[in-house]
């Protein structure tokens, strides 16, 4: 299938370019400097410039894409406007939508609990209703939001899986999530999709 990658040049973007081709997927890979996204040796991935404050320029790259699997993260240097531009063009652009988010913002609000979330919502205040816009935004779509929690560089664990955000039980210390398996679980959705319209939570370890 054709995958297209926003945020293709963090962290996370790149290990879903990398899982994506693992699995034979031609991927499309969405940057504003694409002279930064790592081109593996193997596999077909394509490289175009796009810029969510450039209006048609990220419809215009995911044209024909299947999906779009999107891991677009902002630093507090950045405009939080960033995320629901992104959000927007994307859902009106692409047939299918999966959307990386935070756990405990937007849909998840209240997931950590009172004090967790009132510390999450301090430390995170300059996006906090830019997360909760772009997540609607793919999820009235038709689109798929994951909800992590603080990622990590750990391996891949295999027991990955999404769930439904009506299954999770509150907790204060919200769980970890490797980024290769984020990845791992975002391609697995964008080829089977179980999700669509809905807002889900990646968990990993035991059940």
């Amino acid at each position: 299938m054709k995958i297209a990658v926003l945020g293709s040049t963090g962290q996370t973007g790149r290990l879903v370019i990398a899982r994506a081709l693992e699995r034979g997927h031609d991927v499309t890979a969405l940057a504003r400097r694409p002279e930064q996204v790592e081109v593996p040796t193997t596999g077909n991935l394509r490289v175009v410039r796009a810029d969510v404050t450039v209006p048609g320029s990220v419809a215009a790259a995911v044209e024909g894409a299947d999906v779009v699997v999107s891991a677009l993260g902002i630093t507090k240097k950045q405009d939080p406007s960033i995320l629901v531009e992104g959000a927007r063009q994307i859902a009106s652009a692409a047939p299918h939508v999966i959307w990386l988010t935070s756990l405990g913002m937007g849909a998840t609000e209240g997931a950590l609990g009172s004090l967790g979330g009132a510390l999450l919502k301090r430390a995170l205040r300059h996006e906090w209703e830019a997360k909760d816009v772009s997540g609607r935004l793919v999820r009235d779509a038709g689109g798929t939001t994951v909800h992590a929690g603080p990622l990590t560089d750990k391996p891949q664990q295999d027991n990955g899986r999404l769930i439904r955000i009506e299954d999770f039980k509150p907790r204060m210390i919200p769980p970890t999530a490797p980024r290769a398996g984020i990845a791992a679980l975002m391609v697995a959705e964008a080829e089977t999709p179980h999700f669509a319209d809905s807002d889900t939570i990646a968990l990993f370890g035991s059940r």
